[in-house]
Order: structure tokens, then sequence, then C-alpha cells
């Protein structure tokens, strides 16, 4: 008989290489924070402007994993069980049927391997086929071009780019906005 602590570990959404489990406060204990206070991990994020201590991030998922119109799920290795990134859907709006997505792949083992991009797929599917949602968007710096062309590559869009509109490293930096809409995500499996 399983525990509700291993029912929460059990996978949520599962790929070839990672699977995607909630989010838990447990996390906190593992390698989350280092990611956070990591300038080479948050560079493009708009995390990591300040220190993260255990209990600010302890508050931070736990506020997370309540949220209505948010999904949180820990990104997960599924050769070692090992948690290497975070993805979500927020802002989950039920009648214009979208959602603001994020990534972080914090381990950077797992760098430029696809499962960044693995995670963005079995989060684009769970939105459009099981939440029924029309459109899914995020912000990312012009400057972050890998992450830029992995979203291009999977049929997001360039919706428009928002001038001077994040600080980082001394300078006012550019970011686009994109998209991708459900008939766009299906034309693109088909």
């Amino acid at each position: 008989m399983s525990t509700p602590e291993s029912a929460l570990r059990r996978p949520f959404l599962m790929g070839k290489n990672v699977y995607l489990r909630p989010l838990e406060v447990t996390d906190v204990e593992g390698p989350y924070l280092e990611w956070l206070n990591d300038h080479e991990v948050t560079r493009f994020l708009d995390g990591g402007v300040t220190p993260t201590t255990p209990a600010s991030l302890r508050r931070y998922v736990e506020t997370v994993a309540q949220a209505p119109g948010t999904v949180m799920l820990a990104i997960v290795d599924k050769a070692t069980d090992a948690h290497i990134g975070n993805i979500k859907l927020a802002h989950i709006h039920p009648v214009h049927r979208r959602a603001d997505m994020g990534l972080m792949v914090g381990d950077k083992a797992f760098w430029g391997r696809g499962y960044g991009r693995e995670a963005l797929e079995l989060i684009l599917e769970y939105g459009f086929e099981r939440l029924n949602l029309n459109k899914i968007y995020l912000g990312v710096d012009v400057e972050h071009s890998g992450a830029v062309k992995m979203y291009e590559r999977v049929g997001f869009v360039v919706d428009g780019t928002q001038r001077q509109h994040l600080f980082r490293e001394g300078a006012y930096r550019d970011a686009h906005v994109m998209s991708i809409l459900r008939d766009d995500y299906r034309k693109g499996r088909a």
C-alpha cells in the first residue's frame, strides 16, 4: 500500500527520458536551492537577482502548490530519478483557455541534451489535450538564443518584442513574447 508521500513521487506525465511529477516541499532539500543561487542557471530567469534561502524557497513552493490556475511540475531524469528542473503552466484562464509557461533545467549536466525540450513537449500535450487550452505563451530574453530556437522548433512563434523589458547584468534587454496555439501544435504533430 502506498503512502501519500510516495504517491506524490509518482510520475504525472511520462516521456522517454524524463517524467514530470508534482513539485514538493521536500524538493527544497535537494539541488533546487543551489540552482536558484547559481548565476549561470538563473542568468535568463526572473529569479536569482537576490539570494534564495531555504525558508523563502519553501514558502514559494508551498504557495505555488496551492495557487489556483497553476500547475508546477518537477522534471525528473527517468534513469536516476534525479530532480533536474521544473516546468509550469501559470495563470491558466478558464474562459480564454490560455496559460503562461515557464521552464528551468537547473542541473547543468542535462543542458543541451534534449531534456528541456522533452519536458516542454510533455507540458504542451498536457495543456492542449488534457486542459483544453487554446494558447500557451511565454516570455524569453532575446539573447537566450538556445531557448528561442528550442521554442521555435516545437512550434512557438514570436508574437512581439518588449523593448528594454528586462534588466540583466547592468543593462536593459529586450524580451520576446512567444506563443503556440492548439491548432499549430496539432499541425506540428500530424
